[in-house]
């Protein structure tokens, strides 16, 4: 059935009449028939609103009046439907369930785990700030029950008790932290698979680099947290360091070192874990400056382990060597900005490989010239005291002068003279100036592998600036620092979300770089947050309504096989927007 406007002229005057009909089929062919004739459209005013309101508690689907349909949140979705996709991907729910545990069995240790995984990759902070990103965002169990933030009383909260969280829900996320921290290496080693045999990863090469984090100023120390020469500028903190391994650009595994550990004593560690928890041996090991050593080098020889290592530029008798023995015409060009050339020692059997970056070079340079204008603003200010008959004897004139030298590494680039007392005199030093541009935008590579090409040598030391770029995304993107946690437990557990953050980050760079490269992985979370979630109150019912996503957002979920956006329906025995129990 039907509703249908009549319209009848009668002389001058057309009336319009409201017509119930019927459809019915006779002898193949569909026709209508009259059911009730309700009257003249003009008549019947509020009758209608009455007849409809009358025949609504009939009907199946219930009609909504608009003074019953309210908004009770407008939330972001999109960022946690993202994570869930890669999260999924990574299969980590079986992971971690089958590997963690805790002994609050009602929630899961992989749904809690979840929620502080896409916190840290959609709005990074604390575990406190964890509640401020639930508030506005909306996050949700298997089930589809959401997560909530639980705040303490407003009279509760003092000058004393600054933390607003309630305590039970705090627990919960140190509680997820330590299940976590208990599954690292199985956890890790899941996901090394997973990967491999996900995107076809054939692991020939693994790159290792160091980092540092620091902790607030109050952070005791312990076992792991200790003073050290800091990568962060914050001399004064006690610092743990973190060593992450990449295979393929992907960060498969990270160890957390005491904050005083020398750096070049990590990596047999690092190997040997290679070898027993990821069955990989046998491979290139591409490393920075900070780790080569004579014992290092003789591990790896003796382990079957070829390398690519960084030498340092400055103070090293063997990269001057190197620098000296380049030769103008023998360089190769293997990309725009990139060039590269061979350099072979007499009596060494280790190669060497310059790599001369344009744009490093550019950037080298226009420090150096920044360092030398600041530095000669010092030395001026000496030679200027020293005229003036301020400055008069030799050995306060030559403590001056080595402090203006000691600033802004002036110097690499000056030197100066003091003839007796009340003279002195600066001058820039060709032989150290020399020295310096010669060096500038350059990047020596020590190998023991004699099959390397100048190409792939090239790649690997771009491999190498994927995981510093890996590093800032783990201090800065997903802000792993400052750390305020004082169990070296609860460290290493805060250290280990944040890697699976980026893991799970490099996953979706890995998919985005194939099928839409111009989109960076910021971006794509950026244009997910245009994929919003309403929740609707319509008669004591919560009814929650998706939004689409903008063009941007459309073309991620197509790359990642989103087709559902809606988050699972509650069950009906369970209350709609229930948070999941603590």
């Amino acid at each position: 059935m039907f509703a249908r406007i009549s319209t009848v002229t009668q002389g001058s005057h057309r009336y319009q009449y409201l017509q119930i009909l019927e459809s019915y089929h006779d002898d193949g062919h569909c026709r209508h028939r009259l059911v009730a004739n309700l009257g003249r459209l003009d008549r019947l005013g509020d009758k209608l609103d009455r007849l409809v309101e009358s025949l609504g508690k009939y009907c199946q689907n219930k009609p909504i009046q608009p003074e019953a349909l309210r908004c009770q949140s407008a939330l972001t979705w999109g960022p946690v439907l993202l994570s869930r996709s890669l999260w999924d991907q990574m299969d980590l729910d079986a992971a971690i369930d089958t590997s963690g545990r805790s002994h609050r069995k009602h929630v899961a240790v992989s749904a809690a785990a979840f929620v502080l995984v896409a916190h840290r990759l959609c709005e990074p902070g604390s575990e406190h700030g964890l509640a401020r990103w639930l508030e506005h965002t909306f996050v949700c169990d298997r089930e589809g029950r959401r997560w909530e933030p639980d705040w303490l009383a407003a009279e509760a909260i003092t000058k004393q008790q600054r933390v607003k969280v309630h305590p039970r829900q705090l627990a919960l996320w140190y509680r997820t932290l330590d299940a976590l921290f208990a599954a690292k290496d199985k956890i890790e080693q899941h996901l090394y698979y997973r990967v491999r045999d996900l995107f076809h990863v054939k692991v020939d090469m693994v790159c290792y680099d160091l980092t540092s984090t620091y902790f607030c100023r109050k952070s005791p120390r312990g076992v792991l947290r200790r003073h050290g020469i800091g990568k962060d500028g914050k001399p004064r903190q006690v610092q743990v360091l973190i060593g992450v391994v990449m295979a393929n650009g992907f960060p498969i595994a990270h160890h957390v070192f005491a904050g005083n550990a020398s750096e070049k004593k990590t990596l047999p560690e690092i190997l040997k874990d290679l070898e027993s928890r990821f069955e990989i041996g046998h491979v290139m090991v591409v490393s920075d400056r900070g780790l080569v050593s004579p014992e290092n080098l003789d591990y790896l020889c003796s382990h079957g382990f070829c390398y690519l290592l960084g030498i340092a530029g400055r103070r090293c008798k063997e990269s001057a060597s190197v620098l000296e023995a380049l030769s103008e015409d023998r360089w190769e060009q293997v990309d725009e900005g990139n060039r590269i050339q061979e350099v072979r020692l007499p009596g060494v059997s280790q190669r060497y490989f310059v790599i001369d970056s344009a744009e490093r070079k550019a950037y080298e340079e226009a420090m150096r010239l920044r360092d030398m204008g600041r530095a000669r603003e010092l030395l001026e200010a000496v030679s200027k005291a020293v005229r003036e008959g301020r400055l008069k004897d030799s050995v306060k004139i030559g403590a001056r002068a080595a402090r203006a030298l000691g600033r802004h590494h002036g110097h690499r680039y000056y030197s100066w003279e003091s003839a007796g007392p009340g003279q002195f005199r600066y001058f820039e030093d060709a032989a150290k100036l020399a020295a310096e541009t010669r060096r500038e935008g350059k990047y020596i590579l020590k190998t023991d592998r004699s099959t390397i090409t100048a190409a792939e040598a090239l790649g690997c030391y771009k491999q190498l600036n994927t995981v510093e770029q890996g590093f800032r995304d783990l201090k800065d993107v997903i802000e792993m620092r400052p750390i305020y946690h004082h169990k070296d437990d609860r460290v290493q557990a805060h250290i280990f979300v944040a890697s699976l953050a980026l893991f799970l980050k490099q996953v979706l760079a890995h998919q985005l770089s194939q099928r839409l490269p111009e989109l960076s992985v910021n971006e794509a979370f950026a244009a997910m947050r245009s994929v919003g979630l309403s929740e609707l109150s319509v008669d004591g019912h919560v009814l929650r309504l998706v939004s689409g996503g903008g063009r941007d957002a459309r073309r991620v979920m197509a790359v990642l096989g989103i087709s559902q956006i809606d988050p699972p329906k509650v069950e009906s025995n369970d209350k709609a927007g229930r948070k999941t129990p603590k």
